[in-house]
């Protein structure tokens, strides 16, 4: 069996292991959790209690239930919502396209801001181009998106609008193109921080290489020099952090989507953890557990497309 063959399954073993210790502790320690979906319901009678916990078969044993559950998973079925009363996968699949579009267009922003920012700072390294873009990594790792967020609000959002009359940028909702700018980029933000600093780093390590040096010394133009040459193998690096970087992506925008009203799975998962939503918890869990595997893999493979010298076996030529 070719070694590529062979480091594709084994990375598919290893993602089925984790996404089945992932919905394992999640399970299991949300049945930890103090109360019950029905807590909250106003003067159940005990009777009734019972028989809720009978109709979605809660009063059987632990294992079981999740011998059930996993075997309901691999038939592509996620439950039932405790709570909403329509099945966690029609919950899913309305809510994650929004949240997938907030990720996708924080990612973009993030991506194309922070390797200009990084490039720019490694060729004008010293000059005021650095010090500004280095400025804004720091405040882009320093600042949580929460906060960004409700500053862009406030600035950009609410003062503009008192200033202009027209609400340029809407600060809740996401029904038009407006609206999908501040929450986009306040979570992009960390993101462009952590590749523009890491862009730079790599574009200097590059750019001191004796074949950029020989390049110089053929008489190639500079920019020609650092597009054709320089940021090709500088950008590996990056490539490598986009894998952790979907993950941190796509769970930040729980936070952003309460901020901002946006109707994205995020909503769905807070309210089902204030409400002990069982199924939803460990819908939702799963879901986007599966889906950063998943992106991880994906980056893995690219990564070995990428640059000629690395084999998927993770051996060097």
């Amino acid at each position: 069996m070719p070694k590529q063959l062979q480091y594709i399954l084994k990375r598919l073993v290893y993602s089925v292991i984790t996404v089945l210790v992932l919905i394992t502790i999640t399970f299991f320690l949300m049945h930890l959790m103090p109360g019950d979906p029905f807590t909250g319901t106003k003067a159940i009678q005990p009777e009734v209690k019972a028989a809720l916990y009978a109709k979605y078969g809660l009063d059987k044993p632990l294992p079981e239930q999740f011998i059930r559950y996993v075997g309901n998973v691999l038939h592509g079925d996620f439950g039932v919502s405790l709570l909403d009363k329509r099945p966690v996968k029609d919950i899913i699949m309305e809510a994650f396209p929004v949240s997938a579009e907030l990720g996708i267009r924080s990612l973009i922003f993030a991506f194309i801001i922070g390797l200009l920012l990084g490039i720019v700072a490694a060729v004008k390294r010293g000059t005021g181009w650095d010090t500004f873009s280095m400025f804004l990594a720091l405040i882009g790792v320093s600042v949580p998106s929460f906060v960004l967020g409700a500053i862009l609000q406030y600035f950009l959002g609410l003062k503009l609008y008192q200033a202009t009359g027209n609400a340029i940028f809407p600060v809740m909702g996401w029904s038009t193109e407006n609206s999908k700018l501040l929450p986009a980029f306040a979570l992009a933000f960390g993101s462009m921080a952590v590749i523009s600093r890491l862009m730079r780093t790599s574009m200097l390590d590059v750019l001191n290489q004796d074949y950029i040096k020989t390049a110089k010394a053929k008489g190639l133009s500079q920019s020609g020099i650092v597009w054709k040459h320089a940021v090709r193998n500088a950008i590996m690096p990056v490539v490598t952090v986009m894998g952790p970087m979907v993950a941190s992506v796509l769970t930040g925008t729980f936070v952003i989507e309460n901020i901002f009203a946006i109707p994205g799975l995020g909503k769905y998962f807070v309210q089902s953890v204030q409400m002990n939503d069982y199924t939803t918890i460990v819908g939702t869990t799963l879901f986007f557990g599966a889906f950063l595997v998943f992106a991880n893999f994906v980056v893995d493979i690219i990564y070995g497309l990428l640059d000629p010298r690395i084999k998927l076996s993770g051996e060097k030529e």
